[in-house]
């Protein structure tokens, strides 16, 4: 387990890691779009890449690592490293079988698959959709066994690999669309995905070597580690449905709008959106679940109340001003990251419209991945599946309604999505709440200085860009994009200490002590 001393430090270089992997993926998806755009060619890739992850969703996902590190941390905690070992290695074992039976299934099936989720799609790209399911599948057993050799890397307090595999499967992308660009088609960026994904395995092992983890051929279906995981495991999988299956729905609805065009600005402005929330909100949440299992596991509820509310008010303090900017900037966001090329300024609007909407669910996005990880620390999986098949059904529902009952066309599939997980955020909330009494009346009163910081920041970006007028350059653009941010964040910052925020005097911890160091 991590300590104090080391935390914050552990933090810091996960957020840079993930941060970087992020931005390597906008780089991604920046040189993608300036290829391909919004073209037929673009939605049938999109459309195609989503059907293995959906899979990998429906079948795993989440229930890798939520089901797989309270188990295995308590092999750990018992000092039973053998048995840890066995444990892991039939746990990998269970999910290489599992991912090789529904990616042989996939494969199988491409054509009809293909064909249902990108109903809306002409001939042609269904086509070339199917034909691109058939390479991309076995991209969900590298994610599953990925996801598995994170899990017990970060047990043994390593987070930093963990942290860095997607900025190596982004990187080899953007390696890839930078200078092999288009000219082995479309074909050659599913092969290259492919093996970039394949890659976020490979960086994983000598790390694994190091906590002396070795691999076995074992499989024991009948040991308590696995029976308690499969337990966990169903619940956990119900409850991550919330994602895949709004963006299989998104899919569908959007591929009967705008000729299509529809699949790939959703699916561009959702992968800027999660982008820029997921950066503290994957970070902070795997920091803290290795360490709030132990506590559960050692019935600590009272240090584990507050580490959760921290991670709490820690995501919502910097995601509010993020979410404001998404919400004021989205057409110079979306403009400066992927208008050119092929992508134009119809593309731009389409996809603008998009973040627009799916900004607002930004809060309740983060609050909820620190809410799961509670429960699954507490091996409550039930609590989230109920909630989450509660958010389901409502976000199909509010997504035909709009769609297909009000016309309102493409943004009405974000705000449907950002209804639902906010209304997700604040149920698992609610119910933690009740359960672990995270919040004290001072925080109401802390929540209400975040929002006026935010609002005020809100103001003058607001002002400031109205203020600004650039070139179209890409300079231009990025100034036009930065200095309305910059004020604005500033202003944000500057309150937060004005109000003596939470926030602000945990800043002013941290820099004392670092002075305190230095000296």
């Amino acid at each position: 387990m991590l300590n104090k001393k080391n935390t914050i430090k552990t933090a810091g270089i996960m957020v840079m890691a993930t941060l970087l992997a992020k931005l390597a993926g906008m780089g991604r998806e920046v040189l993608f779009a300036s290829l391909y755009g919004t073209s037929g060619q673009a939605a049938a890739f999109l459309t195609a890449s989503r059907i293995p992850l959906l899979f990998f969703d429906i079948t795993l996902g989440a229930a890798i690592s939520a089901s797989f590190i309270p188990i295995y941390n308590e092999y750990l905690e018992a000092d039973a490293k053998e048995a840890a070992n066995r444990y892991a290695n039939s746990f990998i074992n269970l999910v290489l079988i599992i991912t090789g039976v529904f990616c042989a299934l996939g494969i199988t099936f491409a054509r009809p698959i293909a064909g249902l989720i990108g109903k809306g799609l002409a001939q042609p790209e269904k086509e070339l959709a199917a034909q691109l399911v058939i390479i991309l599948f076995p991209t969900m057993i590298c994610t599953a066994l990925a996801y598995a050799l994170t899990g017990i890397l970060q047990s043994h307090g390593e987070f930093n690999i963990p942290a860095a595999i997607s900025l190596v499967s982004n990187g080899i992308m953007m390696l890839y669309l930078l200078f092999v660009r288009d000219r082995l088609g479309i074909h050659g960026v599913a092969f290259a995905m492919l093996i970039a994904w394949g890659f976020q395995v490979l960086v994983q092992l000598p790390s694994l070597q190091k906590k002396c983890f070795r691999y076995r051929p074992v499989l024991d279906l009948r040991s308590d580690g696995i029976k308690k995981t499969i337990k966990l495991a169903l619940p956990i999988l119900i409850s991550s449905w919330v994602q895949p299956i709004n963006s299989t729905v998104n899919i569908y609805l959007a591929s009967f709008l705008n000729e299509g065009q529809a699949v790939a600005a959703l699916d561009y402005a959702n992968k800027l959106y999660i982008i820029f929330v997921g950066v503290l909100t994957y970070a902070v949440s795997n920091l803290i679940f290795p360490s709030i299992s132990r506590l559960a596991a050692g019935e600590n509820r009272e240090e584990l109340a507050a580490v959760v509310a921290k991670a709490i008010k820690v995501v919502l303090a910097v995601i509010l001003p993020v979410m404001m900017l998404f919400l004021l900037l989205r057409v110079p966001i979306v403009r400066f990251v992927y208008e050119r090329g092929e992508f134009d300024a119809q593309s731009t609007a389409l996809t603008a419209s998009a973040l627009l909407f799916y900004s607002l669910g930004m809060a309740g996005f983060g609050v909820s991945e620190i809410a799961n990880k509670a429960f699954y620390a507490l091996k409550d999986g039930k609590t989230p599946m109920y909630i989450a098949m509660g958010g389901i059904l409502l976000n199909i529902l509010l997504s035909f309604l709009f769609v297909r009952g009000l016309s309102v066309g493409l943004w009405g599939l974000a705000l449907a999505a950002s209804i639902a997980a906010t209304l997700i955020a604040l149920a698992l909330v609610f119910v933690l709440n009740k359960r672990l009494h995270l919040f004290k009346p001072r925080d109401a009163f802390n929540m209400i200085k975040l929002f006026v910081s935010t609002a005020c920041m809100g103001m003058l970006t607001y002002f400031v860009f109205g203020l600004c007028s650039f070139s179209d350059s890409l300079a231009g653009r990025f100034l036009a994009l930065l200095i309305p941010a910059a004020a604005g964040m500033l202003l944000y910052v500057l309150l937060l200490f004005v109000l003596h925020t939470e926030e602000a005097k945990d800043i002013l911890a941290i820099l004392q002590q670092k002075t305190k160091k230095v000296n």
